[in-house]
């Protein structure tokens, strides 16, 4: 599959414009008009495109002057011309091309327009008066001729903001981030916030390093962008506003009722809500060198502060905005794809011809990045001496690259190996199926297990007094056979499994049948509470991915009880939803026994589950982490136990039942307008963007055509999340009236 934006060359007409822009004659013509200004800039070590910069003066009363100065392009660009032409046609600097593709031309985006260190450069300056709260006193834009002190990196600022010296850049920068943690903690929104895992921009991209750095320029950017917009709207020009609305006026009932659903930022004339910021309104102002939308409204406010028309009207607006929304969606498309290229290219190059010191200096996870590269490519068996070293911190999934996709005849000897999890990784990757047939042996007092691999078993079973240990190593055992194709065919088998309360056998060979019935109502969106109910009359019988799906997929918030292997479904959820599962256990004070959080990439629980057994500690951190999702109250900083809990746990040692439930479902409520009024059904549409599924939902409703968009980390969460936006913003009811 080949990219659709692929890089572009300026023409020699554009070039020509960019060459003949002559800055200091404008520079020297504007002295008498535009204040001169200075200020630092903070961007990625390798950036040579420097649009923002900021400067800060302590003022009486506690009180701040903050300078944030944008480069002046539109004083270099004007409207129509080549080079503005080519920018919207390109909208932005592509940074996932080969080789980059600049918006700009490089002598305008890397130099003239650029805020180069020790140069004078032609900008825009928003003079913000601040009190020790954040709270903004008063503002006034300048045009300014701005000079830059000292361009910083990132880096740089983390390792001072880190460890400050009594240097006035240091201190500038140190109260410049109180400030910005003033202003992050104001909004309550789930983009443009620190957690524990790193910075989480506003557009949802998580970024790891320098996190201190990044959320000191992000809210003085999210500041800037939305004190801009707020002047827009309150002045009633038609701008490019960033919005990522619901349809719900009230912003707090906006941001409950759409919860963990994904809603796409778009860019809209009209100055209307950004539930991710938890902001009334925004725009995008602070990177015109890389952003065409910047520019644009960078002419609207120079025309605005300097009592002119707007150069647009709403109608060429919404054309702009169409077309760069349109364009947006094509290129996460593209850039999901060339991620995925680049990760096997990257993965290539780091292991195609890497050295024996090398592999053994390599940490857990990238050696088991090295093993599964290494089996697609059959050169497993080079690993195997390093295999050897390495036995005791392989994780489950590198047992199944050595064992199912390598099929390497080793390793079967060592004890304690969760053989069980292993099958049901292998399950859920190689969609193979996996039953067990469990029979208690009155005579002996053992229990004698056999393992079926697609129907397939050994010759002999497994027998032990333990009936976990019989199942352990009758996975074991079939997993040898698979290697070596000596499954065989028990036509005398059935699937069976011990009814603990009678010591009788019985065929569950109808309950395989269920699990299929239950995986395709929740596909299907047909489960009801008459289901449930049935559901209930055989939990003994359902298999971890089957309560994946009824708590993951279908979000039913029941079916809690003391016996359900939290900790498998846990770990099918890891390989279906791609997400991280860790437990972190450890002794209770004062007591004997163990206390477990449950985290999944990086939320988890309250409290803590306990229990005097290591193993029940981390069955119930499972569980409790499954309730708390359902529930929505996960959290990253969970509170260590304390005596109370102990107590609590000992007087209280399990939770009441919750009564079975069916989360409110969208596409039927859709389907159920459609099918009353006559109106033929939406269509959909996916794209896989990431680690997510976008889903375009469109319906002829009321005579014309309406769209919504949601995502998700399925197909199926991104459609509900699509027919939810669609019920909201176009307020669809039972009757198109």
């Amino acid at each position: 599959m080949k990219s659709s934006i692929t890089p572009r060359k300026f023409s020699y007409e554009q070039v020509n414009q960019a060459s003949n822009v002559n800055l200091v004659e404008k520079i020297n013509l504007a002295r008498q008009q535009r204040p001169c200004v200075f200020g630092i800039t903070i961007d990625d070590a390798t950036t040579v495109d420097r649009d923002d910069a900021i400067w800060l003066i302590e003022l009486d009363n506690n009180q701040f002057e903050l300078q944030i100065s944008i480069t002046d392009v539109g004083a270099l660009i004007p409207k129509n011309s080549p080079i503005d032409q080519e920018a919207l046609k390109r909208v932005i600097t592509l940074y996932h091309t080969n080789p980059n593709t600049p918006m700009l031309p490089v002598h305008i985006s890397t130099n003239l327009g650029s805020l180069e260190e020790g140069k004078e450069r032609l900008a825009l300056t928003i003079f913000f008066t601040l009190d020790s709260q954040g709270n903004i006193i008063k503002f006034e834009i300048q045009e300014t001729i701005f000079k830059n002190l000292r361009a910083f990196s990132y880096e740089e600022v983390e390792n001072i903001l880190k460890n400050p010296t009594t240097k006035k850049h240091d201190q500038l920068l140190v109260t410049i981030q109180k400030i910005t943690q003033v202003l992050a903690s104001q909004r309550k929104g789930k983009s443009g916030i620190l957690t524990d895992d790193g910075y989480i921009d506003e557009d949802g991209n998580l970024i790891a390093e320098n996190v201190n750095t990044h959320q000191l320029i992000a809210e003085l950017m999210i500041l800037t962008n939305t004190t801009i917009a707020r002047l827009l709207a309150q002045e009633k020009i038609p701008a490019l506003f960033r919005t990522q609305d619901v349809g719900i006026q009230d912003l707090d009932q906006a941001i409950k009722e759409m919860g963990h659903c994904l809603v796409p930022a778009i860019y809209s004339p009209c100055p209307l809500q950004h539930v991710g910021l938890a902001l009334e309104t925004y725009s995008h102002f602070t990177s015109p060198l890389r952003r065409f939308v910047d520019l644009v409204n960078h002419r609207i406010i120079k025309a605005y502060i300097n009592k002119k028309s707007s150069p647009y009207n709403l109608d060429e607006l919404q054309v702009i905005a169409d077309y760069i929304n349109d364009f947006h969606c094509q290129f996460k498309e593209d850039k999901s794809l060339y991620l995925s290229i680049k990760r096997k290219v990257d993965i290539a190059n780091k292991y195609d011809h890497i050295k024996e010191q090398e592999i053994r200096s390599l940490s857990r996870d990238d050696f088991s990045e090295l093993l599964e590269y290494f089996t697609s490519k059959k050169r497993l068996p080079e690993l195997r001496i390093y295999i050897q070293e390495r036995l005791n911190t392989l994780s489950l999934k590198d047992f199944y690259f050595i064992w199912f996709v390598a099929r390497i005849d080793d390793f079967f000897y060592l004890d304690n190996l969760d053989t069980i999890s292993i099958l049901l990784i292998a399950s859920q990757i190689k969609n193979i199926t996996v039953n067990y047939e469990v029979k208690y042996n009155q005579k002996h007092k053992t229990y004698r297990a056999k393992c079926f691999i697609n129907g397939l078993t050994t010759a002999d079973f497994a027998e032990d007094v333990k009936k976990v240990k019989a199942k352990q190593t009758s996975a074991l055992m079939a997993i040898k056979a698979y290697v070596n194709n000596q499954l065989v065919k028990d036509n005398k088998s059935k699937v069976l499994v011990n009814n603990a309360h009678r010591g009788e056998d019985k065929n569950v060979t109808a309950e395989e049948n269920f699990s299929a019935l239950l995986h395709e109502k929740i596909d299907s969106n047909s489960l009801t509470n008459d289901f449930l109910m049935e559901v209930e009359k055989k939990i003994d019988y359902l298999q971890p991915k089957d309560f994946y799906k009824l708590w993951f997929v279908a979000k039913i918030n029941s079916f809690f009880g003391q016996q359900i292997d939290a900790v498998s479904v846990l770990l099918v959820r890891s390989q279906l939803d791609h997400v991280k599962v860790e437990y972190k256990i450890d002794k209770y004070p004062q007591q004997e026994g163990y206390y477990s959080f449950c985290y999944v990439d990086g939320l988890t629980t309250m409290h803590p589950a306990i229990d005097k057994k290591k193993s029940k500690a981390k069955q119930k951190s499972a569980l409790n982490y499954i309730k708390a999702f359902l529930e929505n109250n996960l959290t990253n900083s969970p509170q260590n136990p304390t005596i109370e809990d102990i107590k609590t746990e000992e007087n209280h040692p399990s939770s009441p039942p919750i009564k079975s439930t069916v989360e409110k479902d969208y596409i039927s409520l859709i389907h159920d307008l459609c099918q009353t009024n006559q109106m033929d059904y939406p269509e959909y549409k996916f794209i896989k963007i990431d680690n997510f599924f976008q889903c375009l939902i469109t319906l002829n409703y009321r005579n014309k055509t309406i769209k919504s968009t949601g995502y998700g980390k399925s197909k199926k969460q991104a459609k509900q999340c699509a027919s939810h936006v669609m019920m909201i913003q176009h307020n669809l009811h039972r009757s198109p009236e």
